[in-house]
């Protein structure tokens, strides 16, 4: 078993309450790739900085979403790239319609979308995922309850033993930079009035350095913009 997979055999055993880590206070680069499932801190600022260039290629002639959309996507692409080409196990695949991550060995699953302004702050506030989703995401959420909770029952219906974590960004216009985290799930909560949930709560929280919009001179665009908007969804014809 490797080092990486012992330590998320570890959160499996305990329950733990809220724990927060922030990289740049962890002791040394070993206890760095333990807690982000062997993958190199490097992985995900290299991903976060490649979807902060395709935010700033939109102009006022493309649509109001494209800022978010296209630095998700590429968020996206660059994460799987590097992590595939990197790390002996992981494969990246379509699950339900969902672009994730998977280790066998580590039984684990990565997921990525947006924040809210919480996200990447470790404050008295837990994040939330930025735009409601759909029963994907409850059914993948649900894995985490089975595997820390002996006393909850759930409505859930996991899709397999995987623990899933989500990396967790957000672009914040008014502080100009990109916060994110690798974090993990443990509950959802009904938004709006279409059945839509949001995460809402989390076991660990993992919190990487912040990144300046001033470090690749980041254009902003005007207008707001809904990211990733229903991804999670499949959409039948």
């Amino acid at each position: 078993m490797s080092v990486a997979a012992y330590e998320l055999n570890k959160h499996r055993e305990q329950k733990m309450t809220n724990t927060v880590f922030k990289i740049e206070e962890l002791d040394s680069a070993s206890q760095e790739l333990d807690m982000t499932l062997g993958i190199n801190p490097d992985v995900f600022r290299d991903s976060m900085q490649s979807g902060l260039s395709l935010y700033k290629s939109v102009n006022k002639f493309h649509p109001v979403t494209a800022g978010g959309s296209r630095a998700w996507e590429e968020i996206v692409a660059t994460f799987r790239t590097l992590v595939v080409d990197q790390n002996d196990g992981w494969r990246s695949i379509q699950q339900n319609g969902m672009p994730v991550l998977i280790n066998s060995e580590l039984n684990a699953t990565i997921v990525i979308t947006s924040g809210d302004e919480h996200t990447g702050l470790k404050s008295s506030h837990e994040p939330k995922t930025r735009n409601a989703k759909g029963q994907v995401t409850e059914s993948f959420v649900g894995q985490n309850y089975d595997l820390f909770d002996d006393t909850t029952t759930t409505i859930f219906q996991p899709t397999d033993s995987h623990q899933t974590w989500v990396l967790l960004y957000t672009l914040d216009k008014t502080k100009s930079e990109v916060r994110y985290e690798l974090s993990l799930p443990t509950n959802t909560s009904i938004s709006g009035n279409k059945g839509k949930i949001k995460i809402t709560e989390w076991q660990t929280r993992i919190i990487f350095p912040a990144i300046s919009f001033n470090e690749i001179h980041v254009t902003i665009p005007s207008h707001e913009f809904t990211d990733d908007s229903d991804f999670f969804d499949i959409i039948k014809k």
